[in-house]
């Protein structure tokens, strides 16, 4: 690591993780060919995370102090952040090889690039978290990326603001929004960098994580809520459009990219009232099934005491 002048600065905020902190935190020191620094932010952990941060003190900067949640930890250490771009990599997640950062990196050499996602590992390497369009289309869509594979300017933070704390479980996708809406530019890292745990404070809250998110969707849309619920329904979940549906979006004023996405996705599909019956069925029959599924998940990650999967 150069702590003079890091290229990168991975950025760990932790409160009782002594389970997994250091496997997060090997990850980060592991990685090549890039100059970086870890610093790690504890909100006060109460139990042997600090302890056990003992034997890397020497590789890492470690900052402890109160905050209260996630986000305002990020926007505490965003300030002591050496590095010219950021990394923030959760308390339980970690890179997949000791090249993820540097692939990340690599996008960086085009002078436009403000930001690279790259994709993430979930669920064991079972499901893959890929980036969106990068463009105002996703304020339909939901999440542009996840937060652990998002490379992103310090400078591009300070202008912005950093997260908004009033959003305790999406203030990650609010930033990322207010960066496609101020025209920063993104690249795409086309493979997994990171593995992303599930069972933490969004994904063992998820009903309040998507009402929060539908919340954010509907400022960026200008819209209602249940607009912008059905937008994520349709866009994201693959829910067939009911004509209604497709009043209520033409009505509406959308920029020039969000239109041809509209039309690209919802031009040579069915809606509700043309739907074969048949299709109609099978497609309740899917939505129902994934519905489900997730129950099950979600509530099997409700029991776990830490984020293992």
């Amino acid at each position: 690591m150069n702590y003079k002048k890091p290229v990168v600065s991975i950025i760990t905020v932790v409160r009782n993780a002594e389970d997994t902190i250091l496997r997060t935190i090997h990850s980060a020191l592991s990685q090549k060919n890039v100059s970086f620094e870890v610093l790690v932010w504890d909100g006060l952990s109460t139990d042997r995370t600090v302890e056990k941060l003992e034997s890397v003190r020497d590789q890492i900067r470690f900052y402890s102090g109160k905050d209260s949640g996630v986000y305002d930890a990020m926007n505490q250490s965003l300030p002591l952040a050496k590095g010219e771009w950021i990394l923030f990599l959760n308390a339980d997640d970690y890179f997949l090889d000791e090249h993820a950062l540097e692939k990340l990196v690599s996008k960086t050499e085009d002078k436009k690039c403000d930001y690279v996602c790259g994709f993430a590992s979930m669920l064991f390497g079972l499901k893959v978290w890929r980036p969106k369009t990068l463009t105002d289309f996703d304020f339909f869509v939901g999440n542009p990326s996840n937060h652990q594979a998002y490379l992103c300017k310090k400078s591009v933070y300070s202008r912005l603001g950093g997260f908004d704390i009033r959003y305790r479980y999406s203030a990650d996708v609010d930033f990322m929004f207010r960066v496609i809406k101020n025209g920063y530019q993104g690249q795409i890292v086309n493979e997994s960098v990171v593995h992303y745990s599930l069972g933490g404070l969004s994904t063992k809250n998820v009903s309040r994580g998507v009402s929060e998110l539908e919340e954010i969707m509907a400022k960026f849309l200008d819209s209602d809520v249940e607009f912008a619920r059905e937008c994520r329904l349709v866009f994201h979940e693959g829910k067939i459009h009911s004509q209604r549906f497709i009043e209520k979006l033409t009505s509406l004023r959308w920029t020039d990219s969000q239109w041809k996405q509209i039309v690209s996705f919802l031009g040579s599909k069915y809606n509700l009232e043309s739907t074969p019956f048949l299709l109609r069925a099978v497609s309740a029959i899917r939505a129902r099934s994934l519905v489900l599924l997730k129950v099950i998940i979600f509530l099997i990650l409700r029991i776990l005491p830490n984020r293992v999967l």
